[in-house]
């Protein structure tokens, strides 16, 4: 599954942007949340953060007694994780292609993760992904809307392209896979409030 153009100069965006990313994050974080999925899941287990960014949300994991392992494709922001946590687990990767055996993990966390890959590619990294759990909490954002991969000017990253799914489908995409105890809700967008609303959906993973 080669990477589209419009998914690398996303990334790109991250690159160039990642302290002001960092920035405009810092206090806007799903602390709430992070609590929820750390209900499903055992102190200390081994937890995988794809699209971690400059890792705010995983340093919430950790703080709740996870283990998180984070994944993103830009470097830039890896490097500001890097600078927050400095000892903490950190891999450069597509979605796509991970470097962990299967059942690694016990929880999956993806906020936003798949916004900048192109729809047709949703189901199958999220089949992925999950052959990637033993068991435990999945946790999925997404816009909310029916663009894919259209041009869309953010105001901290630039020109990037994105893409969204209704509420329904982002159900219809976790439950076809299993996923038990299963809450989908739409948001308000963390920075930008209710003129971009996002879906948010958690639910439990069982083989």
């Amino acid at each position: 599954m080669d990477l589209d153009e419009r998914t690398l100069s996303s990334v790109a965006a991250y690159d160039e942007h990642a302290r002001e990313y960092q920035e405009a994050l810092r206090l806007k974080r799903p602390q709430a949340d992070v609590r929820r999925f750390a209900a499903f899941a055992k102190r200390h287990d081994l937890v995988l953060d794809v699209g971690c960014g400059p890792a705010s949300d995983l340093r919430l994991l950790r703080d709740v007694g996870l283990h998180p392992v984070g994944v993103d494709l830009s470097m830039g922001v890896l490097r500001e994780a890097r600078m927050l946590l400095p000892r903490h687990p950190l891999v450069q990767a597509p979605l796509h292609r991970l470097p962990f055996r299967s059942h690694a993990f016990n929880g999956l966390w993806c906020s936003g993760s798949f916004t900048h890959l192109p729809r047709d590619q949703w189901r199958r990294t999220f089949v992925g992904l999950l052959d990637l759990l033993e068991s435990g909490p999945v946790y999925f954002s997404c816009l909310r809307a029916t663009a894919d991969l259209e041009p869309y000017d953010d105001p901290v990253l630039g020109r990037v392209h994105v893409s969204g799914a209704a509420e329904q489908e982002v159900e219809a995409l976790l439950a076809s896979h299993g996923l038990q105890d299963l809450t989908v809700e739409v948001r308000p967008d963390p920075l930008l409030d209710r003129r971009r609303p996002w879906v948010v959906a958690l639910g439990r993973f069982e083989r």
